[in-house]
């Protein structure tokens, strides 16, 4: 099962570095947004948009761009903990928040709460626990 956690800590950065890219995409909102409102525009068309549209094509980009990256990044935190083993709730609450991504993040959901709710996971984690309180497992 071991080998489950490392191919599950691969999909999870791997997951989370697509997840950014898509982010950055996002910022072509912003770029829009900002083309609305310039001089530029204004000066080429007779009849520019009005301001409020390109303010909130703009405000729009920037709230999804930090939401999509902050989903990316709590990918690869939660990378790390199932690499460490530790954070385990915390991993499934994150493959809960990747299956409303159809259909990459529910299927990496799905493989995240199959991998983690097994007995010999759960017992992994637990014992790195104890480890960490500084318990002798023996």
């Amino acid at each position: 099962m071991k080998n489950q956690l490392s191919t599950l800590t691969v999909l999870h950065y791997v997951y989370g570095a697509f997840i950014c890219l898509v982010g950055l995409c996002l910022l072509g909102l912003v770029f829009a947004g900002v083309f609305l409102n310039s001089d530029w525009l204004q000066q080429q068309t007779g009849d520019p948009p009005p301001l409020f549209v390109g303010t909130f094509l703009s405000s729009l980009g920037w709230v999804l761009f930090a939401l999509v990256e902050l989903h990316g990044v709590l990918n690869f935190i939660s990378a790390a903990k199932v690499q460490r083993q530790k954070g385990r709730t915390f991993s499934q609450v994150v493959a809960a928040l990747n299956c409303l991504n159809i259909p990459f993040g529910l299927a990496l959901g799905i493989y995240t709460f199959v991998v983690l709710g097994d007995k010999e996971v759960q017992g992994l984690y637990e014992a790195r626990s104890w480890e960490s309180r500084g318990g002798d497992i023996h």
